[in-house]
This record gives C-alpha cells, sequence and structure tokens, in this order.
C-alpha cells in the first residue's frame, strides 16, 4: 500500500493510461490483484525502499473478509455494522454462527473479519451492503489493508490471533443468493389518507433517499427503513406502503447503478427489521 494510505502502490497507471511501458503490462495491463505476491524477495526489497503498507488481495489468498464499519458523523444510522452483524448472526446460532477468526480493528472504529474459502466451490466478490448497513465483504477483486500498517488515520491491529475459520454456509448463502425484490412496485405506492405529520415524515425520508450521495446511499436508505420500520412496528403504517415510498425514493439510484431494485428490497426489509425494536406511532 502507498506509504500512509490505503492505495495499492502499483500500478501506477490506470487501465486507460497504460501504453505497455510497463514491464508487468508487455502482455496486457496488470491491476494490482495480478502483482500480488508472497516472494519474500521482492517484498524485502520494496519495503526495505519506503514505508509501504501491507495489502491483501483476498481472493488469490482464499479469504472473504467481512468488513464492519461505524457511523460517519451526521449520519443518522442509529446502529454500527457490529450491531447489524450481531443481529443477523443471532439468527443463524449467534456465537456459534459467527465462529471465531482471525480479526482486525480499522483506525476508523471497523472491524475485518478473516475467514477462508478454500472448502467453496462457487467465488465470491464484493459486497456493500449485501449483509446489511455499514457492512461489506472483499473476496475475489478486493483487497484489505492489513496490519500492522499506519496509515495517516490510525493504525490496523489485530485483536484475534486466530487461524482464519471456514466462511460459515449461512453467510455463503446471503453472499449468493439475491433477495427476491417485489415483482409489481406500483402496487406499493401509499395511499392518501394519512395526517399531514406522516405525509412529511414520508416525504422526509423519501428525500434523503434521493439525496443520498455516493458512499452513503446504502447507509441513508437503511436509516429511512430503520425510522419507517418504527411507525409499521407501531401500527401508524403498512409494510408495503412504506415500501412504496423508499423504493420510488431510491429509483434513481438503482437506474445509476449503485445498486439493484433486489438489494435495495433487501436493505428496506432489513431497516424494518431494526426499526420493529422501537415501535412508535405518528403525532
Amino acid at each position: 500500500m502507498t506509504p500512509g494510505g490505503k492505495r495499492p502502490a502499483t500500478p501506477r497507471h490506470a487501465v486507460t493510461d497504460c501504453d505497455g511501458s510497463d514491464p508487468w503490462c508487455r502482455n496486457g495491463h496488470t491491476g494490482w490483484e495480478q502483482r500480488a505476491t508472497t516472494d519474500t524477495t521482492r517484498i524485502t526489497r520494496a519495503w526495505t525502499a519506503q514505508a509501504y503498507g501491507v495489502g491483501i488481495a483476498c481472493g488469490p489468498s482464499g479469504l472473504l473478509v467481512i468488513d464492519t464499519d461505524t457511523p460517519k458523523p451526521g449520519s443518522t444510522v442509529s446502529t454500527s455494522g457490529e450491531g447489524t452483524l450481531a443481529a443477523l448472526a443471532a439468527d443463524h446460532g449467534g456465537a456459534e454462527g459467527l465462529p471465531a477468526t482471525w480479526t482486525v480493528t480499522t483506525p476508523s472504529g471497523g472491524v475485518h473479519r478473516y475467514y477462508s474459502t478454500g472448502h467453496l466451490t462457487t467465488t465470491l466478490g464484493n459486497t456493500a451492503g449485501r449483509l446489511g448497513a455499514l457492512i461489506d465483504t472483499r473476496g475475489m477483486g478486493g483487497y484489505v489493508v492489513a496490519p500492522p500498517t499506519v496509515t495517516d488515520a490510525g493504525r490496523y491491529e489485530v485483536t484475534a490471533d486466530a487461524e482464519a475459520a471456514p466462511l460459515p454456509a449461512w453467510l455463503v448463502q446471503h453472499l449468493t443468493t439475491r433477495p427476491a425484490a417485489p415483482t409489481r412496485v406500483h402496487e406499493l405506492r401509499p395511499v392518501t389518507h394519512h395526517s399531514a405529520y406522516l405525509r412529511a415524515v414520508l416525504a422526509k425520508e423519501a428525500q434523503h433517499v434521493r439525496e443520498a450521495t455516493e458512499g452513503g446511499r446504502n447507509h441513508g436508505l437503511f436509516a429511512a427503513a430503520c425510522c419507517l420500520g418504527e411507525l409499521i412496528a407501531g401500527g401508524s403504517l403498512t409494510e408495503s406502503e412504506a415500501a412504496g415510498v423508499l423504493l420510488d425514493a431510491c429509483a434513481g439510484h438503482i437506474a445509476n447503478g449503485a445498486f439493484t431494485e433486489a438489494e435495495a428490497w433487501q436493505t428496506i426489509r432489513s431497516g424494518f427489521r431494526r426499526g420493529a425494536a422501537k415501535p412508535r406511532t405518528a403525532a
């Protein structure tokens, strides 16, 4: 990794700028994943030259890393990725469903759990929010910054020095099976008999979803679903009404490829479940 940063140190050019002059690119552009190595001679030579960090190419290393993050300042997300993951694991055996494995804390307060994928017959790539808000995964095509790397934000530190456990089957299923999306979204549009207060809440949450920017779209959708989930649990809204509002609001993000409708629907359902823990009624 670049000294003090989180970007791969090589290659130093994008595929669109590759002119073949780099020796690694004589037969076509090669990216960081193809250049990853365990050759101790090359590693020693590089780290002797500069204070590079450690990056792990997850796919070639036979790893799937679950990356849980913390809410950003000013975020409306009420729980951390750790909380979301714990709630998800509780439905699959709790601590037994999420076996101990090699674990690292990140400078932002996040957690990386390393799981091995050598026992799988399918290839797992990267996901953002597939398991819930503030949870990403890194597999083939992805990398993680590893300890003892120090970036400008702080140090990556090992908190559980254990062998990487096999990725549990229930997580494999979640990461390989896309949830079914509503087949007729127009049937989910809300009716207009609600109070002015409730209509204002729906409009506000829809606006938050529409205005979410890159890097915060899934988190914004989850936060809005949590808010409306509280009202669903309190009896002020039906799930179909709330889902209609949120699916309509994220239509632009779906069109731009930020996520699929199925992924948006999964995030919405996850938010509804989280919001159900704090039922409230509309004023």
